[in-house]
């Protein structure tokens, strides 16, 4: 384990004292990787400054020092945070029964808003959880080794929590309170929600602490304890289903237990509380077999002399039965009675006192035979003396600690108090969802991100290290690529040396997919790569063509959708086109459409004229990858060398110019702009030739060597033609460009470390003007350069006055607010909505004051 960074509160926060006397911060991760966590915060009237006021506080763990918080809502100290699986809705509960859902506004990461809530007056919620949505896939660890990735990352066969008659699941959740009452809050259309409570068991019982847990069934798990060590630990299932058009709630006891540590009555008074109660899989799968558990139990008890935590599984045992009740039809196991019950597994010992407990998120799939030890089966404990240690989920073995040592203090008059609060330990810690990174709060209300090696808990030299590591690292970017989680916290556990071979080996990986599988994980593979690249030192350029091959990917997608089929044959005109560019060898622009029926590609004026800056960019790439055909001699690291190898980008290229020529004979203005030195000069014509002679040399996955003749014309395009900056140049502003850092980092909330921009510079070479800049010009404090919107393609001037939001990953800028009036252009938007390019979530800029 290694502590990547801290990030503090200023110190002229008048609440941070109270922040380390609460100490009662909880965070949540989510899939996409944000983190949402809870402090006191600062009142800005001097009266009320003494007065807690909770707040949530939403931060990007890429540049942890950007802080957007709600505040104004919850009076109480919030006690729980829960992201739903899509990772852009919250859940929010304190202890006065308040739960409000946020949800982002407009998908911007600084804004949100709440859009639904329900209220048990006086009643602390203890657990809460959203209704399962019937989807979950499995990493199936015995399966690694196999070829397709939809084998490796199978969906399971799951049911809803509350599916409704036309079997989609409810959307809502689910809460457990302090006194014993099981709440189900459905959300309905227009925000509005219908909630029922109902009593948890037979009697009301107090609840210190609960956790809930879904099953395969469609069916809750939820366990409770009242604190005290020498009370049962209670599991029941929560049936839900409707009735009569309303959500009908029944409950059932399960198979309690008593603490093993408590067991024994000379050591009653050792351990006297239960402070941390989980499930250790939170979408079980129901056994069918015998012994095969399936379920986990970690709980942690705390007393004067230490802490102990216990591992209980619950198995389904076979009932015996007396031979004069044994007939032969119960030889079928079917007919064999079983139960359930709680079988005690492992226990750890420790001096200090549990303060925090992080488990796994990754849905492992083990089998009995399963020897898998790697990311995924542990869990993190936080001790009080600011101890972290590593255990295996199962046998409770220790295999890393780590001690955290919290943020320098001061020196001065002050030291003794600070001494006193200075937040060594750890009182709140979730893991990511690749299980790469743990993210805490100490006492004093620091958040603080550990990486965690993914060959931990195995026993290799240096050299079988690094392959093991890097294969399983490229395990886990698959399984992000096929469930859509984000895959920065990966990011973090490849060092520089291990970038290419990943690329290479997820590359590999992804040609040996079926066509369809590779047209389904097609967008998320490029960007994937795109980050990969920009970690290297020398990836910038590929970096570049990666993004724009994402851009071209999108456009074609909407150009061949606006195609029309007036023929009774099966392939459209867009499959028409793609098999005539892929096959033809024709050089000549005219003579390819004279192969096409142009009736098929006939649009309206007002669509054509909308399309013209997406044309422009289309024209703009074409013209830079081949100014960059001198440089492949050299094997230059430059954007656009790594597309000359391409053939498929290459024929995408030919086929855009195909299509834009005969656009350009229905209206003039969607036509690109060019700025030549001969009015003569048809551009169109020339980029086609030269693209269509290079990609003869690659179209047959056989590299030869180019013509002279090919490229001295590429020589004179930059000299014929004036080129355009695309603006896509790489930047990287957070903490991954400073993967080579091997120092723990500090920062302060609002604060912004001003050096912290790692920029993909290219040497200026004659007619390359991608990224040539070697300044941020994406900077909106530059008055100099030209700014522009990465997803419209548009100039938008070098200081630009309308709203605009910006990339938190690769800074790129956009206008808020859509100015698109025709269809295509609105649904292009409407792609890029949720996210940039790169898959960066969009926040809204704030102006300067």
């Amino acid at each position: 384990m290694e502590l990547s960074y801290i990030t503090d509160w200023p110190k002229s926060d008048s609440n941070v004292c109270i922040k380390k006397l609460i100490g009662d911060s909880v965070c949540a991760w989510s899939c996409r990787n944000t983190v949402a966590f809870t402090a006191v915060g600062n009142a800005e009237i001097e009266e009320e400054r003494e007065m807690i006021q909770p707040k949530i506080h939403i931060v990007d763990p890429d540049r942890p020092w950007e802080l957007h918080s709600i505040s104004d809502v919850h009076k109480d100290t919030i006690q729980v945070l829960q992201w739903d699986k899509s990772g852009t809705r919250l859940l929010s509960a304190d202890v006065n029964g308040t739960i409000l859902m946020w949800q982002m506004k407009q998908y911007l990461l600084n804004e949100w808003r709440c859009v639904a809530q329900s209220h048990l007056k006086g009643e602390p919620i203890v657990a809460l959880a959203w209704l399962h949505n019937g989807i979950k896939i499995q990493y199936n660890v015995d399966n690694l080794d196999t070829v397709n990735m939809m084998d490796k990352f199978s969906r399971t066969k799951y049911s809803g929590t509350l599916p409704k008659l036309s079997a989609k699941p409810a959307v809502g959740w689910v809460a457990v309170t302090a006194t014993g009452l099981i709440s189900v809050t459905e959300l309905k259309n227009g925000g509005t929600t219908h909630t029922v409570t109902e009593c948890l068991g037979l009697t009301r019982a107090h609840a210190a602490i609960a956790d809930i847990a879904y099953t395969s069934a469609g069916h809750l798990l939820i366990s409770t304890s009242d604190g005290s060590c020498r009370s049962p630990i209670m599991v029941y299932k929560v049936v839900l289903k409707w009735e009569d058009d309303q959500c009908s709630i029944s409950s059932e006891y399960l198979p309690s237990m008593h603490l093993q540590c408590c067991s024994d009555i000379n050591n009653r008074d050792k351990y006297t509380s239960v402070t941390h109660l989980k499930f250790v899989n939170k979408e079980c799968t129901e056994s069918q077999g015998a012994m095969l558990s399936s379920e986990q139990l970690v709980i942690c008890a705390t007393g004067p002399t230490g802490s102990c935590v216990e591992c209980w599984s619950l198995k389904r045992e076979q009932i015996p039965l007396h031979k004069m009740f044994q007939t032969s039809v119960s030889h079928n196991r079917e007919n064999i009675p079983h139960r359930q019950k709680w079988v005690f597994d492992s226990s750890f010992n420790d001096a200090s006192p549990v303060t925090a407990l992080a488990l796994p998120k990754l849905p492992v799939k083990l089998s009995k035979t399963s020897m898998y030890n790697g990311p995924g089966m542990f869990l993190a404990l936080a001790y009080q003396d600011g101890s972290i240690k590593l255990l295996h989920r199962n046998t409770l073995k220790p295999y890393a600690a780590f001690k955290y040592e919290g943020v320098k203090g001061d020196s001065g008059p002050q030291a003794k108090r600070q001494k006193l609060y200075n937040g060594k330990n750890l009182v709140f810690m979730e893991m990511s969802t690749a299980c790469c990174s743990i993210v805490g709060l100490d006492r004093r209300g620091a958040l603080c991100l550990i990486k965690i090696a993914p060959t931990l808990g195995q026993a290799l030299d240096q050299g079988a290290a690094r392959t093991h590591t890097i294969t399983q690292i490229v395990n886990l970017l698959e399984y992000c690529m096929v469930t859509g989680c984000d895959w920065w916290d990966l990011l973090l556990t490849i060092t520089l040396g291990m970038v290419d071979t990943v690329i290479d080996k997820l590359t590999e990986a992804f040609n040996r997919q079926t066509k369809p599988t590779q047209e389904l994980l097609f967008t998320r593979f490029v960007a994937l790569k795109a980050c990969l690249h920009r970690l290297s030192t020398g990836g910038g350029g590929k970096s570049v063509d990666c993004y724009c091959k994402l851009l071209l990917q999108a456009i074609a997608s909407v150009f061949r959708s606006l195609l029309r089929n007036l023929s009774t044959q099966d392939k459209g005109p867009a499959e028409k086109l793609t098999v005539l560019c892929s096959h033809s060898t024709e050089t000549d622009l005219d003579k390819v459409m004279m192969n096409l029926d142009t009736k098929e590609f006939v649009l309206e004026q007002t669509t054509l004229q909308s399309l013209q800056h997406l044309i422009q960019f289309i024209a703009d790439y074409s013209l830079s990858v081949l100014s960059s055909v001198p440089l492949t001699s050299a094997h230059s690291v430059k954007p656009g060398v790594s597309v000359l190898k391409d053939p498929a980008t290459l024929c995408l290229l030919r086929e855009l110019l195909v299509i834009i020529r005969i656009w350009g004979l229905l209206n003039k203005s969607c036509l690109p702009v060019f700025s030549t030195t001969s009015d003569s000069l048809d551009s169109l014509s020339l980029l086609f030739k030269l693209l269509t002679q290079v990609w003869m040399t690659c179209k047959d996955d056989t590299q030869t060597e180019l013509d002279d003749s090919i490229i001295d014309e590429c020589c004179l395009l930059p000299s014929q033609i004036m080129m355009q900056n695309l603006d896509v140049t790489p930047v990287t502003e957070g903490i991954i460009g400073k993967l080579h850092s091997r120092q723990t980092m500090s920062f302060e909330f609002d604060s912004n470390p001003t050096p912290f921009i790692t920029l993909a510079t290219f040497a200026p070479t004659l007619g390359m003007t991608l990224g040539a800049a070697d300044i941020n010009s994406r900077s909106l404090a530059d008055k100099i350069n030209q700014k522009s919107d990465i997803v419209r393609r548009l100039y938008l001037g070098t200081s630009p006055s309308e709203p605009l939001k910006k990339c938190t990953r690769c800074s790129c800028i956009s206008l808020l607010n859509s100015p698109a009036r025709t269809t295509p252009m609105k649904y292009w938007e409407q792609r890029w909505a949720r996210s940039c390019l790169c898959g960066g979530l969009w926040k809204k800029v704030v102006p300067e004051s």
